[in-house]
């Protein structure tokens, strides 16, 4: 009887383990979370609204707290002062797929995020018009951002 209870709680366990180990979040490659959007222009605005939703910060944020910062240094110190902006993008392999990776400083520290886009790496044109489309957004969106 007890070997059964052991058999079944393990057996749970492992389940359990697999079900939670192939859930997209987004934290490697391997996870990438799914784009529903196809369109690299709405699938930018999907990725932020991820981002959003799993660190509350976005590389815009991130990009006006580096010019923010510099600012205040620059004012400080009464020299010109280079400036970070405090996020990257890149676009990545990852078996055959496209994957979107940004990068980010958070007043927590970096974070790293992938997004599986749903094409092919190997699509003709297809990593230059997904980079093109995260950079006009990044250009459209940055005249946006208040710094004080």
């Amino acid at each position: 009887m007890l070997a059964r209870v052991h058999i079944v709680t393990l057996a749970a366990a492992l389940l359990a383990s697999a079900c939670l180990a192939a859930t997209p979040d987004g934290s490697t490659k391997a996870k990438a979370i799914p784009l529903k959007q196809r369109n690299p222009a709405k699938a930018v605005e999907e990725e932020f609204a991820w981002m959003i939703k799993l660190y509350h910060y976005t590389p815009l944020l991130a990009m006006r707290d580096a010019l923010a910062d510099a600012i205040r240094k620059a004012r400080a110190s009464k020299t010109s002062v280079s400036v970070d902006p405090g996020w990257g993008h890149g676009s990545l392999d990852h078996n055959g797929h496209l994957i979107s990776e940004w990068w980010f400083m958070t007043p927590r520290g970096k974070r790293d995020v992938y997004f599986d886009t749903g094409t092919l790496i190997n699509t003709p044109g297809e990593v230059a018009r997904q980079e093109s489309a995260r950079a006009d957004y990044m250009r459209r969106m940055a005249p946006t951002l208040k710094v004080q």
